[in-house]
Order: structure tokens, then C-alpha cells, then sequence
């Protein structure tokens, strides 16, 4: 994968994709979740990088996209587009982990005609009638409740809360030390507070895929996910022997699941 990045007036936005001869048309672009980075998708880039166009991105306030003010759903959308406009992109295939799940559907709202197939793993959907009142209040206050324990604890019960191996434990480790407690609850705030603003709910015209882990007992993600499916009829698959982070915990089991959802597309 090559580095790259994009320059925007609100900060410098990195990203990793690989060259594809020939050219193809589409990409899969990977949006990790809240306070991880684009390395949350490396088995997937180890096992597709040769077939497929990837991009994989440090999304603003994450990773080495940092830092950067004005954060906003919007201007996120925003960079994604350059991203891909720099790429030459036209069409892409997006996959959401947690928090990377709702920067995906926000920009399947706002561009999707370039989007003709989305993942989600371990995400919820944007619609707020899933959500009672008293479980978005513990979304508005992580933050404040996050602020009190010690980093260095914070980052270790974090990521063993989050996964099954210890590979992906490890990895999930190494990136929340590496953001810091600072930025961390800056990353929170924003996402969280972004989230907490949605009312519409999105239509999506492409195929869609939910997937949640076996031991996923992030919040209400089970609930959350098994409800999205039975309203909409979307296909939903649970990831065995993996808890959130089920891309990196069952990464083979995942890549299959991957690869037939876009060869089902193009």
C-alpha cells in the first residue's frame, strides 16, 4: 500500500491504497471505527491488495489525520470525495466498522450514486427510532465518563473489551496509545456529538450487508443490528469466534464474506 494525502483548509488527511493494472473502476474503501486507524483493516488489505483497488484512510482526527478543526459529518464526506477524486474513483464499495459505519452511511446520504454496495461490521444504523432516549444519554456523556479513568487503563480495558486474539488486542492496544488520551476524548466528542444530530434515515440503492461478531457485547450493536435487519430485510451475518473489531478477530472468516458480497456486485 502507497501513502498518500490530501490537503484541505481544515487539516492534511492521510491515506493508503495500492495500484491495480489494469485500472478498475470501483475501489473498496475501508472507514475504521472511533479512536482506530486504517491499520484496524490490514488483513483485509494482506488478503485483497492483489485483486482489488483498496483505500484505507485515517479519517480527520484519527491516525496521522490529525489534527483538524471543524469536524463534521459533512465536511468528512468532504474529504472522502477528494480522496477519491484524486483516485480517480467513480464508484466504490464501502466498509464501516462502529463509529466508520455512520462516516459511511453519511456519505451513501449525501453521494449515493458512488457507492454500489456497503458492510457494515459491527455498526448501527443512523435512523433514530432505534434508539431509546436513555441509551443515547450514555452516548452523549462517553466522553465525561472516559475522562476519569487513566489512559493507561483506558487503552487496555479498551482493547480487550473490543476483541477475541491477541493479535487484534494487540493492534487495537498499539493504536489507542499511539492517539493519546487528549486526542481521544476529542475524537469522541466529535463523533459522538456528529451522531447525535442525525434524523434522517438513509436509503440506501445499493446492496448492503450487516455483520456483528459472535462475542460483540459493544453497547446495544446485537440488538441494534438484529432490529436493522428484521425492518429492512437486509441480510445480516454474525462472525464467529470475534467480538467488535470482527474483521481483525475473525479476519478469514470476514475476507470471504467480503469477497462474495462484491462478486455478487460487479
Amino acid at each position: 500500500m502507497i501513502e498518500r494525502k490530501i490537503q484541505s483548509s481544515k487539516g492534511t488527511i492521510y491515506y493508503w491504497t495500492n495500484e491495480i493494472v489494469p485500472p478498475q473502476e470501483f475501489a473498496i474503501v475501508f472507514c475504521h471505527g472511533l479512536t482506530a486507524d486504517h491499520t484496524l483493516f490490514d488483513k483485509q488489505v494482506e488478503h485483497l491488495s492483489a485483486e482489488y483497488k483498496l483505500i484505507t484512510w485515517d479519517f480527520p482526527l484519527h491516525g496521522k489525520s490529525r489534527p483538524y478543526k471543524d469536524f463534521s459529518f459533512a465536511n468528512v464526506n468532504e474529504e472522502m470525495l477528494t480522496i477519491l477524486e484524486q483516485e480517480n474513483i467513480e464508484k466504490i464499495v464501502l466498509v464501516g466498522q462502529s463509529a466508520g459505519g455512520y462516516i459511511a452511511q453519511s456519505f451513501i446520504h449525501e453521494y449515493g450514486d458512488k457507492v454500489i454496495g456497503f458492510i457494515g461490521i459491527g455498526t448501527t444504523p443512523y435512523d433514530k427510532c432505534y434508539y431509546k432516549k436513555s441509551e443515547l444519554f450514555w452516548i452523549k456523556h462517553y466522553s465525561t465518563i472516559a475522562r476519569l479513568y487513566p489512559f493507561s487503563y483506558y487503552c487496555k480495558a479498551g482493547a480487550k473489551a473490543i476483541t477475541v486474539t491477541d493479535e487484534a488486542r494487540t493492534s487495537m492496544y498499539k493504536t489507542l496509545v499511539s492517539l493519546g488520551k487528549k486526542d481521544m476524548l476529542k475524537a469522541v466528542s466529535a463523533v459522538y456529538g456528529e451522531f447525535l444530530k442525525i434524523d434522517d434515515e438513509v436509503q440506501f440503492n445499493c446492496p448492503v450487508l450487516i455483520t456483528y461478531g459472535e462475542y460483540d457485547n459493544t453497547g446495544y450493536v446485537k440488538k441494534y443490528c438484529n432490529n436493522w435487519a428484521e425492518k429492512t430485510g437486509y441480510p445480516l451475518k454474525i462472525i464467529s469466534n470475534s467480538s467488535h473489531n470482527a474483521n481483525y478477530d475473525n479476519y478469514e472468516e470476514f475476507n470471504g464474506l467480503l469477497v462474495s458480497f462484491v462478486q455478487s456486485i460487479i
